[in-house]
């Protein structure tokens, strides 16, 4: 029973990393699910450490093998309700990795994952697997209490009456606190597609009216072009043509003027 809370303990430990470091700086699906493989794993230590428990007691012969076969068994020998929460609970979680789960706003703060679980759908975001690991703490410390010998079986609430457990079709908890966080999430999400869209309406009308603006321009370049293609050339002046005798009198008029500026 010891390394099995030892175990767990480690789980705790990285799961812990994984929600306020890894999670909160990069908000991945990924992110969310490794969480949900290493909260499964806590578990399956503490269910371990129960069914140890009920052994040393003489409450049960021998520890089944299979994890379907241990939750029913603690759920038939412990009727305590918040240990069958949380075997409810570690049901969804392990039916949320094996389903066909989607990602919604990945890197931004409402990212989450979603999927059809026994015909309802499911959603886990940052609010709701802090929700859950606030849970899985108090279990831990029912089962650690259990082991030092503070807690006495029958003394918490107890189930009313008994169900059975379907690792395929969980019958899940449904606690007003998730239900109302699980809303909260839908809501986040239909926001964030909103505004996701309107962002992309506006690009798009932008887009559109940079390229009408680019048109106009276009237009109006080709049309000075073409104004000045079109415009009339200024007529060129004819060369002025001089006949040979008054080519001889210009030049004796010039000889001339040049024998009077020698005499004066």
């Amino acid at each position: 029973m010891d390394e099995a809370i030892e175990n767990a303990v480690e789980e705790l430990k990285r799961i812990d990393h994984s929600i306020f470091v890894s999670l909160k700086y990069t908000r991945t699906v990924d992110i969310l699910e490794n969480i949900l493989i290493r909260m499964v794993d806590c578990y399956e230590y503490l269910f371990v450490a129960l069914l140890k428990y009920a052994k040393e007691h003489k409450m049960i012969s021998e520890i089944p093998s299979t994890p379907k076969e241990k939750v029913t068994l603690i759920k038939e020998v412990f009727k305590e309700q918040e240990i069958h929460d949380n075997i409810d609970l570690y049901l969804l979680l392990k039916a949320m990795l094996k389903a066909n789960f989607t990602r919604e706003n990945e890197y931004r703060r409402h990212v989450a994952m979603r999927a059809i679980i026994a015909g309802r759908e499911e959603i886990i975001n940052i609010n709701i697997i802090s929700r859950y690991y606030e849970l899985l703490i108090s279990f831990f410390h029912l089962v650690d209490n259990l082991r030092r010998g503070t807690y006495v079986i029958g003394t918490g609430p107890l189930v009313e009456e008994h169900h059975e457990s379907d690792e395929e079709n969980p019958n899940n908890p449904y606690w007003a606190e998730i239900r109302k966080m699980k809303e909260e999430a839908e809501a986040e999400i239909a926001r964030d597609k909103e505004m996701r869209e309107r962002i992309r309406l506006e690009k798009q009308q932008k887009e559109l009216q940079r390229q009408a603006d680019l048109k106009r321009t276009i237009e109006k370049n080709q049309e000075k072009k073409l104004k000045r293609i079109t415009k009339r050339k200024p007529k060129i002046k004819p060369k002025r043509v001089i006949t040979k005798e008054k080519e001889k009198y210009l030049l004796l008029k010039k000889k001339s003027k040049s024998k009077k500026k020698i005499k004066k």
